[in-house]
């Protein structure tokens, strides 16, 4: 008998003695060491670590996954983006998952300054092999988009999250209308800076479609509604703080303050604090999007103005619904855009 197929007997005894530390890595993604930090209730594992242990855990205790023989869907994610949307993501998706049974999402992420398209697009064909659907979130480029048109090639449904990427041959793409989203900053712009001149700070990252879109629909709105207010510059953030930081504090030192400052992309905190050590909060309007943490504490502070976000755990629970849907084959049409939402101090709890 091959010995990678147990018997009959090796599944119920695998049953009463419960799943072993390398068979909870195995379906965790995780290494053997930070599986035993979990179970053995040991300090510094993050909280979206311990929920994919013990889903994990979960999900080899179940008696009917082993003997009924029931098919577990395997939708994995990809996401290329700033730290804390990455951690928010995975948080969402993590959450899913243990509410959800005969679902598995391994999760792979990158910081946006550590992406390497050519090993990204690699990452993305390696993971289509052991999966029956992927969820990606990533930037534009020609590597990454061939690398999904031969997933779907392969018959491996692929669905864009958060950012799109309609070149790649994708069959859906689920989050906001980021031009819409753009278009909401530039009013509120205009009227936080009480329609007087000045000059906007625009932010960005990396060749992100919705940042694109966000930043299209920004300078549109203020182009044809609000001439008095002009994008002076474009700040490159890298969705790293300190960088962002930086490069903030070096374009108030040579070009003075702004009227306002809209971020298309991460590292919100460094913007605010390039903000406070020049002793600007209340005087210029800052507006950034993602409800996380930072952006929570900057809103609540004064710092920030308005974060313009989306709800992101309804976007990853519609992803992955779509993808088991496509991998059973089931006529679907495009999953609606998700609203874009508005936070203040006052509504950002």
């Amino acid at each position: 008998m091959d010995q990678k197929t147990p018997s009959p007997a090796n599944d119920h005894d695998r049953i009463r003695r419960g799943p072993t530390i390398a068979e909870i890595a195995r379906e965790a993604h995780l290494g053997t060491a930070t599986v035993d930090r979990v179970l053995n209730g040991r300090s510094s594992v993050r909280e979206v670590t311990r929920t994919r242990v013990l889903s994990a855990l979960e999900r080899l205790q179940r008696p009917q996954a082993v003997v009924s023989g029931s098919t577990t869907r395997r939708v994995a994610f990809l996401c290329d983006s700033g730290a804390s949307f990455n951690h928010t993501l995975e948080m969402a998706v993590a959450g899913y998952v243990s509410e959800h049974e005969g679902i598995d999402c391994p999760f792979f992420s990158v910081p946006t300054s550590k992406v390497d398209p050519v090993k990204l697009a690699n990452t993305i064909e390696r993971t289509a092999a052991e999966a029956d659907a992927l969820v990606i979130v990533a930037r534009e480029d020609l590597m990454i988009n061939r690398a999904i048109r031969n997933v779907v090639a392969r018959k491996v449904p692929v669905i864009c999250l958060t950012t799109d990427l309609p070149a790649s041959g994708r069959q859906a793409y689920v989050g906001s209308d980021a031009t819409a989203a753009g278009s909401t900053a530039a009013y509120l712009m205009s009227q936080a800076v009480h329609k007087r001149d000045g000059k906007i700070l625009l932010v960005y990252s990396a060749p992100y479609r919705a940042q694109d879109e966000r930043e299209m629909g920004f300078r549109r709105i203020l182009r044809s509604e609000y001439p008095q207010l002009t994008v002076n510059e474009r700040v490159n953030s890298n969705d790293d703080p300190e960088y962002v930081y930086r490069n903030v504090v070096r374009y108030i030192e040579e070009h003075g303050e702004p009227a306002g400052i809209y971020n298309v992309a991460g590292g919100n905190s460094g913007i605010g604090k390039a903000i406070c050590e020049f002793d600007l909060q209340g005087k210029l309007v800052f507006i950034g999007h993602e409800l996380n943490a930072n952006s929570r504490h900057l809103l609540e502070t004064g710092v920030m103005n308005f974060a313009i976000g989306h709800d992101v755990s309804l976007e990853a629970a519609a992803a992955i619904r779509h993808a088991i849907g496509l991998i059973e084959q089931k006529p679907l049409p495009p999953p609606a855009p998700t609203p874009v939402r508005i936070y203040t101090k006052f509504s950002c709890n």
